[in-house]
């Protein structure tokens, strides 16, 4: 694989005449460069299946004979499990918003009382959409601090 040719975010894989135990066969992306080296990702597995290891190589850029480019493991993920993926990660996502309001329960219930105000008191309380809208601004940009911060 000529050198030039890799920038941060390719994905590469060992090509079967340049397998060495030092770089595991797999699918990785690049994730830094310099001028004499590479960093890379593991992100795929040999059959191309997506994987999360973390594990890190570096590859000497002489050494870039030894790979080919690869498909990212990520194109090949079906619909289906990449939407029950998105729903996990929000599912989590809201269980860490849980925990972080239960672990400072005045701020959490402040945040969850302007973001109702603001997106059901139109027809209850006497005051402008531009206020309301306010509100659910204040409210959610509070939880987001709370979620940030994370529990205690």
């Amino acid at each position: 694989m000529p050198d030039g040719g890799v920038a941060i975010g390719d994905h590469i894989r060992p090509t079967e005449a340049g397998r060495d135990s030092r770089v595991p066969d797999g699918v990785y992306r690049v994730v830094g460069t310099s001028e004499d080296a590479l960093t890379l990702l593991l992100v795929g597995d040999a059959a191309g299946r997506r994987v999360h290891t973390g594990e890190v190589v570096t590859v000497a850029r002489g050494d870039l004979d030894a790979f080919e480019p690869a498909e990212n493991p990520d194109v090949s993920r079906p619909l289906a499990t990449r939407v029950i993926s998105q729903f996990d990660g929000l599912r989590w996502s809201l269980w860490l918003l849980g925990q972080s309001v239960r672990s400072r329960p005045v701020p959490g219930a402040i945040a969850i009382a302007l973001l109702l105000v603001g997106a059901f008191g139109g027809g209850i309380l006497p005051v402008s959409e531009t206020a309301l809208t306010g509100l659910v601004l204040l409210g959610t940009l509070l939880l987001i601090y709370l979620a940030r911060k994370g529990p205690t």
